[in-house]
């Protein structure tokens, strides 16, 4: 199975159902599987227009958002390679992962991240554009030569849906149907800590696999019968192999809905979100659960005697 193949699968089984779930301005905005579906398609289409050949790639910089799985479907959908790419990673480093990779397109986070492109985009004569998908207006000091390759991610959708329109999605359905289940879908980069970073190559069938042999392992954890209510928290770097499986594309295996934890998670706020979400898988680093631990041992140390008498922490 193809990770087209299997989005899909899902948009049919659960249309209507909410597929993710993004705090702006405090409050939650929702995209039902089909609105995520439709979106995805539009950036799809999008990539298309602009002449951007198969098996080229989509960087891909930014904290977890929506627009972070729509690029990634997005380009799954046109035959591209989605490259996901550190947020900490300055402007050169951004520039070696763009080189190596061959990517035609970046999707950034901000400005912030815009501009670390901006710095080295003289050196990469193969990147086109830059489309970015937290900002409502585009910072002054862009070039003027470089106006019309940025795009704003909403005015993108548009150009996509305008696009699609017009050519009844015929060219995005031929670039879908090209790919196999043993095709690379993805190339995950390592940090780079012992020298330049690796990148790995992943195949559709190397994650859809992958996700039968959770989804069964979950069917015995979760109970029967609360299907509508499977939730899962997106807040782990989405350019690791391991947040990108559990978070991005093992959720479309279980019909669930993704909940975007705050840029702020790993300062703490992540508790935050944990006590509103409530959700049934969590996946997450040592660190994290040492410091509810930590948390934990805290409160018990204010306890009384005869609460800590009851309690774990006597």
């Amino acid at each position: 199975m193809t990770l087209i193949e299997l989005v899909e699968e899902s948009v049919v089984k659960s249309a209507k159902r909410v597929a993710l779930k993004v705090k702006k301005d405090g409050q939650w905005k929702t995209w039902t599987y089909e609105e995520f579906y439709r979106d995805v398609k539009h950036f799809a289409n999008g990539l298309i227009s602009l002449g951007v050949p198969g098996y080229k790639a989509l960087n891909i910089i930014g904290f977890n958002d929506p627009a972070w799985f729509i690029g990634f479907y997005g380009a799954i959908f046109a035959n591209i390679i989605p490259v996901g790419v550190y947020t900490t990673n300055g402007s050169e480093a951004c520039r070696y992962i763009a080189e190596h990779s061959d990517a035609h397109v970046v999707l950034a986070e901000d400005n912030i991240q815009l501009k670390k492109y901006l710095e080295v985009w003289e050196t990469l004569p193969n990147l086109k554009y830059i489309i970015v998908y937290n900002e409502k207006a585009l910072p002054a000091e862009i070039p003027l030569e470089r106006r019309s390759q940025i795009f704003l991610m909403k005015d993108f959708l548009e150009y996509g849906a305008k696009f699609g329109a017009e050519t009844k999605d015929e060219v995005l359905q031929q670039r879908k149907d090209l790919q196999k289940p043993g095709n690379c879908c993805t190339i995950v980069y390592t940090s780079g800590t012992t020298g330049p970073p690796k990148g790995v190559m992943l195949s559709h069938d190397n994650y859809t696999w992958l996700c039968q042999r959770w989804k069964a392992d979950f069917a015995a954890l979760i109970p029967d019968g609360i299907d509508e209510e499977r939730k899962i928290v997106s807040y782990l770097p989405l350019s690791h192999v391991a947040a990108q499986f559990a978070e991005m594309i093992f959720p479309f295996a279980l019909n669930a809905t993704v909940y975007f934890a705050l840029p702020t998670a790993l300062q703490g706020t992540i508790i935050d979100t944990l006590k509103e979400v409530r959700p049934d898988v969590l996946l997450s680093v040592p660190r994290l659960w040492e410091k509810i631990e930590e948390t934990l041992k805290a409160m018990g140390h204010t306890n009384t005697f005869p609460k800590k008498n009851i309690g774990m922490f006597n």
